[in-house]
């Protein structure tokens, strides 16, 4: 017996013990904190069966009758005109004024949101509303969309604000005009449901 005396190599062993404990125990709570981490990108609102969806951006040309009329440029200060000694020669009849936006009904997408149910508005979804939103856009050269809400369906529900994020996350490639990127107008239907 040598009554609770150990010797080097117990003391050594009892160590190694110890610490393969302690090693599996924090790799196993470290793999747990980074499961829950990883799940709850998942789990949006905790019902995996009613999970939002918001269906793609569509597109829709503008009817003849829902055509707007064209923007007035910017105003600029006003300065007397030279007298000229020829007119300019008139444009093309085919080609849009350089001030006016040509307006896109087609868009080549660069770039979309991932992920685009994050946007629901939460709100709205833990009540199981849906709703659509139409945006009209400014396209610059660059592709970069700046919309205004014309029309959403409920107001008042978050689902404008909603659309107006998702479309921010969108580039496409611009319009192009003699081979040059020019300005367009597009029209952007949101819709929101909350079922997928």
């Amino acid at each position: 017996m040598n009554d609770g005396v150990h010797t080097p190599e117990q003391a050594a062993r009892s160590l190694r013990v110890v610490r393969l404990v302690s090693f599996a125990a924090s790799t196993t709570l470290a793999a747990l904190v980074l499961f829950a981490l990883a799940s709850m990108r998942y789990v949006p609102a905790w019902r995996e069966q009613e999970r939002p969806h918001i269906a793609m951006v569509s597109e829709m040309a503008p009817a003849p009758s829902e055509t707007r009329p064209p923007r007035p440029p910017p105003s600029t200060p006003r300065r007397e005109a030279e007298p000229q000694e020829q007119a300019a020669p008139p444009s093309a009849p085919t080609a849009a004024p350089p001030s006016e936006p040509v307006v896109i009904t087609s868009p080549t997408w660069i770039e979309r949101p991932r992920h685009p149910e994050r946007f629901y508005p939460r709100d709205a979804f833990m009540r199981g509303v849906a709703g659509e939103v139409v945006l009209d856009c400014d396209v610059d050269v660059a592709g970069r969309l700046a919309c205004v809400v014309t029309s959403e369906t409920p107001v008042g529900q978050g689902f404008g604000d909603a659309a107006l994020r998702i479309a921010n996350a969108h580039v496409m490639r611009p319009a192009m005009q003699d081979g040059a990127p020019v300005r367009g107008r597009y029209r952007m239907i949101v819709p929101f449901s909350p079922s997928g």
